[in-house]
């Protein structure tokens, strides 16, 4: 149960199953996704893929490691906004020229694939790769719900409502890659990032973890995270899985389109 890397055939099992979560991918689908993974972009840790003040570069797809979206403060605070995780575009779907707010940056050794084939048969009339499209699509409406979910988690939950409710988010996002092993998953987060992340000081997360262990909802250990009593944390955070699960019915085929 790891992210590590394992070269081509990892980054295309990570984006197989991504997609799959959302819909039945064809056979012309399914070597795209391959020719994708055949190209990948090594980053390295603790480095801005973009900063802030600049425009977004084309989109890309994560296939390995673990990076963020984030703002910096005048004060020198840091807010990250979102977690980006393997299947994640790293960027906007749809390419923009106004300057970002936000920086982007590998919070562990990053992997990234081209994933402009992906946002082009999205915006396209009549896409060669409905399928992929939709699963696009629907990526970007998810991508909106985690945010709204960390306004309410940083204006209105408790530390412990705040902290179970990310645990549950990252277990419900990592299954989809298959980066979950029953109710355990690997997590490259130190309590600096996971301050950034809830609005807390170190302080408060380390208070906030031992609560949660004392209390026997979860166990944070050498880097994993076990949801010891997963039904009580969803009481405790008011959990909703994200809405835009698996997609239902798969597009209608073009005539003489072969899959």
């Amino acid at each position: 149960m790891s992210d590590s890397y394992d070269g081509q055939a990892g980054h295309f099992r990570v984006l197989v199953e991504h997609f799959s979560a959302f819909v039945s991918l064809s056979i012309l689908e399914t070597k795209l996704l391959a020719e994708l993974a055949e190209a990948p972009r090594y980053h390295p840790p603790y480095r801005d893929l973009y900063v802030a003040g600049t425009a977004p570069p084309p989109s890309r797809m994560i296939v390995a490691g673990w990076a963020c979206q984030y703002r910096l403060l005048p004060d020198g605070h840091r807010q990250i906004v979102s977690l980006k995780l393997p299947g994640d575009l790293v960027w906007p779907l749809l390419p923009v020229r106004l300057p970002s707010s936000c920086a982007v940056a590998a919070l562990t050794e990053l992997e990234t694939v081209s994933a402009l084939p992906l946002v082009e048969a999205s915006v396209a009339a009549d896409p060669a790769h409905p399928g992929l499209a939709h699963a696009v699509r629907v990526m970007a409406h998810l991508h909106d719900m985690l945010l709204y979910d960390q306004i309410v988690r940083l204006g209105r939950q408790t530390a412990c409502g705040r902290f179970a409710h990310l645990m549950l988010e990252l277990r419900e996002r990592l299954s989809r890659v298959g980066l979950v092993d029953g109710d355990s998953f690997a997590m490259p987060l130190t309590q600096d990032v996971l301050a950034d992340v809830l609005g807390f000081s170190v302080v408060h997360v380390n208070r906030t973890v031992q609560q949660l262990r004392r209390d026997g909802l979860l166990e944070i250990r050498n880097g994993t995270v076990t949801l010891s009593k997963p039904d009580d944390l969803q009481e405790l955070a008011g959990w909703m899985p994200p809405s835009g699960g698996p997609a239902g019915p798969r597009p209608p085929k073009r005539p003489g389109r072969k899959d």
